[in-house]
């Protein structure tokens, strides 16, 4: 709703900023269960695909693409948290 919308992050990032508008924050909660549902279904497709150590792997490293990147480097207990599910 927020994407579809015509939402900007900006404007959004704005809207709860400054004044804790609650439409900004049904926008936002509403693209979060979004997300969380998609990724969901993404886990159970793994699963049901026998792929799923390939998708948290991948998964991984789209959410920590590391410094030189711009973004940031895997933290320490991710990595220990799939080392211990191999």
């Amino acid at each position: 709703m927020a994407c579809a919308g015509g939402y900007t992050r900006s404007r959004l990032h704005a809207m709860l900023k400054n004044d804790k508008n609650p439409l900004a924050v049904s926008l936002v909660t509403h693209h979060n269960l979004a997300y969380m549902m998609a990724l969901n279904k993404r886990m159970r497709d793994a699963i049901k695909n026998d792929t799923y150590g390939d998708f948290a792997r991948s998964f991984v490293r789209d959410q920590y693409r590391g410094k030189d990147s711009g973004g940031q480097d895997v933290p320490k207990w991710v990595k220990d948290a799939l080392a211990a599910a191999e």
